[in-house]
């Protein structure tokens, strides 16, 4: 009797053993998450169109703020030339030539005066309405669909599921404010030789060729 219960507990054992080492079973480890679910920059085209009046342009000081924050955001992200297009019916109108004084005006507001502008027309429709079309192009961050996130229960394999990560990604595509930065590395600028000289003098020296550092809070705490 004796004998058969302890053959019950080996076979139990094995068993045992089997079923972990069947969970542990080597399997092929998938790539990193920020390889699986990159980062897409593409282009787009940012626009803003003005309507214009017979009588001339005639915008609101809610209108006159919005082509100033279009043209602050040219500054920042723009990539190429601002284009100016102005419907062929209204090429040499009023409005029209306000239009451009008042785009030009805001440029150079916001330091922006060499900017590279580019004038065109397009065909429309005599006496229809037809805007002034200010637009540039520039780089956006593509943001992932994390909407299908597959079985998160399925890890027999011990391997995250298909979509992980992908909540990461979205999240750092939201944060970057320049996707430039994903495609090529800023241009190193000038060493300052000034600063470097002033360094190696004072190491020469034997002296601390730190920069002064100024007057710090001091925390003490007591027992």
């Amino acid at each position: 009797m004796k004998y058969k219960r302890h053959l019950v507990r080996s076979v139990g054992l094995t068993l045992l053993v089997s079923a972990v080492s069947a969970c542990s079973t080597p399997s092929t480890s998938t790539p990193p998450s920020i390889f699986k679910n990159k980062v897409q920059v593409a282009e787009s085209i940012e626009r803003l169109e003005l309507y214009t009046r017979p009588n001339g342009l005639e915008l609101s000081a809610r209108d006159q703020a919005a082509v100033s924050q279009f043209l602050q955001a040219y500054g920042h992200g723009g990539n190429g030339p601002l284009y100016i297009n102005v419907p062929s019916s209204a090429q040499a109108g009023l409005g029209s030539q306000q239009a451009q004084a008042l785009i030009r005006q805001n440029l150079s507001a916001i330091g922006l005066g060499g900017a590279a502008v580019q004038t065109g027309q397009y065909q429309a429709a005599y006496g229809s309405p037809a805007p002034v079309v200010v637009s540039y192009r520039t780089l956006k961050t593509i943001p992932q669909d994390c909407r299908h996130l597959g079985d998160m229960t399925d890890t027999f394999a011990n391997q995250p599921y298909d979509n992980f990560g992908c909540f990461h990604t979205a999240n750092l595509a939201a944060m970057i404010g320049d996707p430039r930065q994903l495609l090529e590395p800023y241009a190193m600028t000038i060493p300052d030789s000034q600063r470097r000289q002033t360094v190696y003098d004072k190491y020469i020296k034997g002296e601390n060729p730190a920069s002064a550092q100024p007057d710090r809070q001091q925390v003490s705490v007591e027992d």
